[in-house]
């Protein structure tokens, strides 16, 4: 395994995906480590830069894990609601939420704005 690594994202595009875990409407991603092989990775499996618009949804689902595991979304800009477990937050910028083993989560755009958050997964990688 190398035990640095550089990746040049200015050229990087996003990509537009559509009802992500069953939510509605689409967003823009764009896969920030990619270019980073599983082989070199240990923890972070991926981090992603989503931007999602106005009335798009990320569908509520349980993250069914047997090893532990975290996913972290941190809020750059915009307006939303958070589901955790059952229980709704409103999510602005700054805010973080963490979901981990076998917790659920979903998130909703209310606001007028792009909502915009970089997703970070960790677990060990198999």
């Amino acid at each position: 395994m190398k035990k640095t690594d550089f990746i040049e994202n200015k050229s990087k595009m996003y990509e537009t995906r559509q009802n992500c875990h069953g939510g509605k409407g689409p967003f823009q991603l764009k896969d920030i480590i990619q270019a980073v092989s599983s082989s070199d990775k240990q923890y972070i499996k991926f981090i992603h830069d989503d931007i999602i618009p106005s009335g798009s949804t990320f569908g509520y689902h349980q993250h069914n894990s047997d090893v532990p595991m975290e996913e972290w979304y941190y809020c750059i800009s915009g307006h939303g609601i958070m589901e955790l477990d059952g229980n709704l937050y409103e999510m602005s910028e700054g805010d973080i939420s963490v979901c981990r083993s076998n917790g659920s989560h979903g998130l909703i755009n209310n606001g007028p704005e792009d909502l915009r958050i970089i997703v970070i997964y960790a677990s060990a990688i198999k």
